[in-house]
């Protein structure tokens, strides 16, 4: 689903103004893909702004006053601070995706940003409280179900269902939930919840039709950053929510950089995947999904109380996006 460009004007006839007011301008939704870029009459064409910000528009934005000096680069921000935090954030953003490597290959690093930036004590606590303050999370932490999913066992799962969507996943060579979780003993609460949420990432493509490609991987990030946000105290939300908040922020500006002709499908997908988050009636990663693999994928969004993304219609978006 394409982003359209609407206007009040569209919403009545095409350029009818309202009353009392001026004509307005209607706009044509962009073609997904782009029209070939037009040239520059010549080559030497100097297209150059003739300045920069005038320094009276800078003091303006920055005022009078110097920050402090240091022989360090120093902030306020720990994760300003740190140096693995700081070149994750940024690469992850300015970088164009290649064929050298993986999407994904950031990803530890960005996980070693987190350990070098996280006060597990404080974690701890702050899932103490939330335990109490929230009995049904209390009462999954403590109860430790580490089911799990077995091709076999869902072989005769009927079409449409979720159990017949894991098995054609689980039969796809390389494919493993459990690349991120099988080491993960999950002994305090946080790893535990770390293990889990791991474990479900790929379920959660497949309930929700957020699928595995660019638009997707956004639109599942962000819809997990809007249930965490409505659902958790605000300084744990952000410690449960940051490696999505990292995929969705990084994703949107390198987007916007590199792949212009998908940033109206992106912006489209965070519509979407916000929109989910702000519907579904409890936290993805405590569905106990071992009981919904007889369930049609329709039926678990409705009973969960979101509508389901699009599927394969942006999975164009990964190799458009790469290169």
């Amino acid at each position: 689903m394409d982003i359209s460009l609407t206007t009040a004007a569209q919403d009545r006839d095409d350029g009818v103004s309202a009353p009392g007011g001026p004509q307005i301008a209607s706009f044509p939704t962009n073609a997904q893909p782009p029209v070939d870029r037009v040239p520059l009459p010549s080559p030497d064409d100097d297209v150059r702004p003739r300045q920069g910000m005038p320094a009276t528009a800078a003091r303006y934005l920055q005022g009078d006053t110097l920050p402090v000096t240091s022989s360090v680069l120093t902030s306020n921000s720990k994760y300003l601070n740190n140096p693995i935090y700081r070149d994750a954030y940024a690469t992850q953003s300015l970088r164009r995706h290649g064929h050298d490597l993986p999407t994904t290959y950031m990803v530890p690093i960005m996980v070693r940003a987190f350990q070098e930036t996280t006060d597990y004590a404080r974690v701890e606590e702050l899932i103490a409280a939330e335990k109490i303050r929230i009995p049904a999370f209390g009462a999954w932490l403590d109860a430790r179900d580490d089911f799990s999913f077995r091709r076999d066992d869902l072989a005769t799962c009927a079409p449409g269902t979720l159990g017949q969507a894991l098995h054609e996943f689980l039969n796809i060579p390389g494919m493993d939930m459990e690349f991120s979780s099988r080491e993960n003993a999950g002994v305090s609460d946080m790893e535990y919840l770390n293990k889990r949420r791991g474990y479900f990432h790929d379920l959660e493509h497949i309930v929700t039709g957020f699928n595995p490609n660019t638009a997707g991987e956004a639109a599942l990030s962000i819809m997990n950053v809007t249930q965490d946000a409505r659902f958790f105290t605000p300084e744990l939300a952000q410690i449960m929510s940051q490696a999505s908040m990292w995929v969705s922020s990084t994703g949107i500006y390198r987007t916007s950089l590199h792949y212009h002709h998908a940033l109206p499908t992106y912006l489209d997908a965070i519509h979407q995947g916000i929109a989910a988050g702000l519907a579904v009636n409890q936290p993805m990663f405590m569905v106990r999904w071992i009981d919904y693999t007889d369930w049609q994928l329709e039926d678990i969004a409705k009973h969960l109380g979101f509508v389901r993304g699009p599927g394969a219609a942006w999975d164009w978006t990964t190799e458009s996006t790469n290169g």
